[in-house]
């Protein structure tokens, strides 16, 4: 078993990246002595990886009506049973071998069983479906890969000015690009969700320790560097890779750092997309959410107010989106944005001259924020039960 040791310290996602994100998503790894990998005949459930022939309850029914999701949607279901079943059960050797290292562990480390076994998971789950999963993904996201790789195409003769890039703004070197390039390319080419987020942040902070000043940057001048960044590296599979990772990753890795620059990777893909004509709906391919619905929704920035009900003042939170986006996606990070604690006693609001109105949990942020654009309008984030009497003068529309 590969060992991760987690300490209890939660991410932190403040109002403004003021420091670049760890190049690793879990802190203080440390190995572990593995368990035996080899095949063998104990009866235990892991004695050996499964290979691919043996996952078809995972793969979409060939009707076609299922989609690149809906696989890894089981898959990650599949792998959270698990975990909780070899936590709640535990199988010969796993017992042992945990009881081994417990007794290793300092008065201040832990062992994150779920850590251990996420990786495990990946190994032998992910890995076995890997050319599968990419061959649904390249299929379903064609036209995606195809907008997107004409995009970088015109990236190339684009300044950074018409990227969006402030002029105060640096953009990374050409030696810094290449270690940012092959960062992303061990991105690609790793088989572990986990991984591929990992490189992922190495690549941003690499990029992020290149740009940043004296000045603290926001999402207004991280993205566009990000779609800059991705445009020169010729990332055309940006997409994908972040698709994958947003399908395979636990919850609990999402709603953090890993979340936010992972959003923010989507972003980007947005950003670039609009320097591309829109080719339209593809007849071979069927409507699914985050393709058509990307383009008419382009807001790659949501603002968002945050009423501090204690010092009652409003500060205002600038966060990546990604395309087509529900209200819980961005509840989630509002919540870890402002370590609000009791999420379910909050929710998001559009506020239309001085009138509250709850988003659904379904409702598009972008498409409202597109419908009111122009107007005295903003989206508010805040407790349900919390009766607050909102400045007419902040109630401005955001460009």
């Amino acid at each position: 078993l590969p060992e991760l040791r987690l300490n209890a310290e939660p991410f932190a996602l403040p109002d403004e990246v003021r420091s670049p994100p760890r190049a690793s998503c879990y802190d203080n790894v440390h190995d572990l002595r593995p368990m035996s990998e080899q095949a063998s005949d104990d009866g235990t459930v892991f004695s050996e990886p499964w290979d691919s022939s043996q996952w078809d309850g995972l793969l979409p029914p060939p009707n076609g009506q299922a989609y690149d999701n809906i696989m890894m949607r089981n898959m990650r279901q599949f792998m959270s049973g698990m975990k909780n079943y070899l936590v709640k059960h535990g199988e010969r050797e796993f017992e042992k071998e945990v009881e081994k290292e417990r007794l290793k562990l300092k008065p201040t480390e832990f062992l994150n069983l779920d850590a251990i076994l996420e990786g495990v998971m990946h190994r032998l789950v992910v890995r076995p479906l890997r050319s599968k999963l990419y061959s649904l993904l390249a299929s379903w996201h064609s036209a995606d890969v195809r907008q997107l790789h004409s995009a970088i195409e015109k990236a190339q003769h684009a300044t950074p000015l018409q990227l969006g890039i402030k002029e105060s703004t640096k953009v990374p070197s050409t030696a810094v690009l290449a270690v940012i390039s092959k960062h992303f390319l061990k991105m690609q080419e790793a088989d572990s969700p986990l991984d591929k987020l990992e490189n992922l942040l190495a690549a941003i902070s690499v990029m992020f320790n290149a740009i940043r000043g004296e000045r603290t940057l926001g999402a207004d001048d991280l993205l566009p560097v990000l779609a800059w960044t991705v445009a020169r590296c010729r990332l055309v599979c940006a997409e994908l890779e972040a698709e994958l990772m947003a399908g395979l990753l636990p919850a609990a890795l999402l709603a953090g750092e890993g979340g936010y620059y992972l959003t923010a990777l989507f972003s980007a893909v947005a950003v670039l997309k609009r320097l591309a004509p829109d080719p339209g709906p593809d007849s071979t391919t069927p409507w699914r959410r985050g393709s058509g619905e990307s383009r008419e929704v382009g807001v790659a920035v949501v603002r968002v107010a945050l009423p501090d009900e204690c010092r009652g003042s409003i500060r205002r939170v600038a966060l990546p989106c990604r395309p087509g986006a529900r209200a819980r996606d961005l509840c989630r990070a509002l919540a870890h944005a402002a370590h609000i604690t009791n999420p379910q006693d909050y929710a998001l609001f559009a506020l239309h001259d001085g009138q509250e109105t709850m988003l659904n949990e379904n409702d598009c942020p972008q498409e409202v924020m597109s419908e009111k654009s122009g107007q005295n309008f903003i989206l508010a984030y805040k407790r349900i039960d919390a009766k607050i009497a909102w400045p007419q003068q902040a109630l401005l529309s955001y460009p």
